[in-house]
């Protein structure tokens, strides 16, 4: 689904604009900071739904009180922008962005992918994460500053991620 979501964010051409996602859509546990430092990362997603090719830049900003996910589309428009902290998840997109498309699943994919395995938080992302293939390029401890690459066969998507963690 989040491919899926992706996809029409990125065929869909239009202004960019936020809109807030209802609170009550997104089901996810306050925000707890993984193992480790503090982050700042960069990523380059570039994947396909079944024919459909699609990129995305996003920007990543963890630290001990939150943490904040912007999305830009290929021509570097703003396409979504969440907040997740103690008070829970907030989240807005342009209008031009599907409904479809789920802050939730997002940071699902996020956790089930980078987190460490065990982590308290993998427990809230199972449901996300069992049809998820994820392929490291050397291992998971890594993955802030490598390639990723992500296949739900169930759903039809592929996706690979390219991760560079900006030092602080």
């Amino acid at each position: 689904m989040l491919v899926r979501c992706l996809l029409v964010l990125i065929a869909v051409i239009g202004i960019a604009g936020c809109a807030t996602e209802s609170a009550r859509e997104l089901e996810v546990a306050p925000w707890r900071l993984p193992e480790g430092p503090p982050r700042e990362v960069v990523q380059i997603l570039n994947g396909h739904y079944g024919d459909k090719a699609f990129a995305l830049q996003v920007r990543l900003s963890m630290s001990e009180e939150k943490m904040l996910v912007a999305g830009l589309d290929s021509l570097g428009r703003r396409a979504f922008d969440i907040l997740w902290d103690e008070t829970g998840v907030r989240a807005g997109k342009a209008d031009w962005v599907s409904e479809d498309l789920n802050a939730a699943d997002i940071l699902k994919v996020i956790v089930a992918t980078y987190w460490p395995e065990d982590d308290p938080m993998q427990a809230y992302v199972r449901d996300r994460a069992k049809d998820l293939e994820i392929s490291y390029q050397s291992e998971r401890a890594n993955a802030w500053n490598e390639t990723v690459e992500i296949r739900n066969p169930r759903s039809g998507y592929e996706m690979t991620i390219i991760s560079y963690e900006l030092k602080q």
